[in-house]
């Protein structure tokens, strides 16, 4: 199916859902899967219906540069490297989703933004302000969902065998995946994006990364082997996440190159 029979049929979901506001969305997927796109097309046809949408990406709560690089001196080197869980402010992101329900122009919550391209967080002055409780809330993100036992506590490639081989850093990021649940669990319902295979993930990654620089002038990474490097970070649960998620998720699509989606798994749809 297209983008737009796929966007009509969550959106007649999502309005057949009689619950006080905001309903959470939970829309996880790898890097490139198309996440923010799909998104934007739900929030641009549910305007149509008179709904008030908020989109909250995970990316927007990554710690700073700061943050990080004090992580990577007292834990592990590779926790400089924004991405796997442990790298997000999760404190913020729960004051957030709590406080939505009671946003109003008096009471308007500012909500973080980062730039990938500085790989940081930016000033508060460029926060997006809410003033108004949105219908639906639409929390995306790649390990939106992800639960600790989606990978395991040792090197599971050849990759995390040469720059973690006692699986200091990776069981730093399982414990820290914990905090994340009592954030999944505000979701009242999951949808899944899951690509092809992982070399997919590093080709849509590229191709974002060519976006971003366009747009900002900045070249992060110089070439695809680059953003392969920054892609395994988060290969273990990238996978393990498609495997775990895809059991549990309401609704799991697959997309083909075209931008053609297809249903893997739809057990929510009434």
């Amino acid at each position: 199916m297209r983008l737009d029979d796929l966007v009509d049929d969550l959106c007649r979901f999502l309005t057949s859902r009689d619950t006080s506001p905001p309903f959470i969305f939970g829309i996880s997927g790898g890097q490139g899967a198309g996440k923010s796109t799909l998104c934007a097309a739900l929030a641009q046809t549910l305007a149509t219906m008179g709904k008030k949408t908020l989109t909250l990406s995970l990316d927007d709560f990554y710690l700073s540069k700061a943050v990080r690089e004090h992580l990577a001196q007292t834990v592990h080197p590779l926790c400089a490297t924004r991405g796997v869980p442990g790298t997000h402010n999760v404190d913020l992101l729960a004051r957030v989703l709590s406080g939505l329900a009671q946003v109003s122009p008096d009471k308007p919550l500012h909500l973080p933004r980062f730039s990938k391209s500085r790989d940081d967080t930016l000033p508060e002055e460029r926060n997006t302000k809410v003033s108004a409780c949105p219908d639906f809330v639409f929390l995306e993100g790649w390990c939106v969902g992800g639960h600790a036992a989606c990978i395991e506590p040792r090197p599971q490639n050849s990759w995390e065998e040469i720059h973690d081989p006692q699986s200091i850093w990776k069981q730093w990021s399982q414990a820290s995946a914990r905090a994340y649940q009592p954030i999944w669990d505000m979701a009242r319902a999951t949808l899944l994006l899951r690509q092809k295979n992982f070399e997919a993930v590093i080709d849509s990654r590229w191709l974002q990364e060519q976006d971003n620089a366009r747009e900002s002038g900045i070249w992060q990474f110089a070439d695809r082997s680059e953003v392969a490097a920054f892609c395994a970070h988060y290969e273990s649960w990238t996978l393990g996440i498609w495997d775990d998620l895809g059991a549990r998720a309401d609704f799991v699509f697959g997309r083909n190159a075209d931008y053609e989606y297809f249903p893997l798994k739809v057990i929510n749809n009434s």
